[in-house]
């Protein structure tokens, strides 16, 4: 499963889940200001602020890296 954490004025989100989609790659966005629970297991995976944050089957990439997507995904 592919969780992204977010927020909604945040272009690396947008850009992070843009480039799943065009890999049609299934996720569920977690909107961190709307969803209080989100936001305490985003920071309790990643002890980041900052977003985005991607949780591959319990693999936490921060920000939007590519490679690292490709890679964990087998891209």
């Amino acid at each position: 499963m592919v969780k992204v954490y977010s927020i909604p004025t945040c272009s690396w989100c947008e850009k992070t889940k843009k480039y799943l989609d065009s890999k049609n790659v299934q996720y569920e966005t977690i909107d961190i200001e709307s969803d209080l629970e989100g936001r305490q297991k985003m920071f309790e995976i990643s002890h980041q602020k900052s977003v985005p944050v991607i949780d591959i089957d319990g693999e936490v990439i921060i920000g939007f890296q590519k490679d690292k997507l490709d890679e964990l995904l087998k891209l």
